[in-house]
């Protein structure tokens, strides 16, 4: 999990084939081939990405549009909180 702060905790969710999200504690890159159709970026606040290829640069994206997408959005005293 990444953070930034306590309630910007970001991590990237497999979604399931019935639609469903994993969790914050599911290690995406330790789970058998195919079990994710996609990859989203989430974060503790409630916040949600798009969702992106089931690949290592689909995963590598929903980190990156965690943070550049949505903690570098954050007012700045949000920002610093870490």
């Amino acid at each position: 999990m990444m953070t930034n702060g306590d309630e910007h905790g970001g991590y990237v969710a497999g979604r399931y084939r019935d639609g469903s999200l994993s969790d914050g504690w599911t290690d995406i890159a330790r789970c058998a081939p195919g079990t994710f159709v996609r990859y989203v970026a989430r974060c503790a606040c409630g916040w949600s990405g798009r969702a992106r290829p089931a690949t290592v640069t689909g995963a590598m994206a929903a980190r990156q549009e965690w943070f550049l997408g949505h903690v570098m959005s954050l007012p700045l005293d949000a920002r610093a909180a870490v």
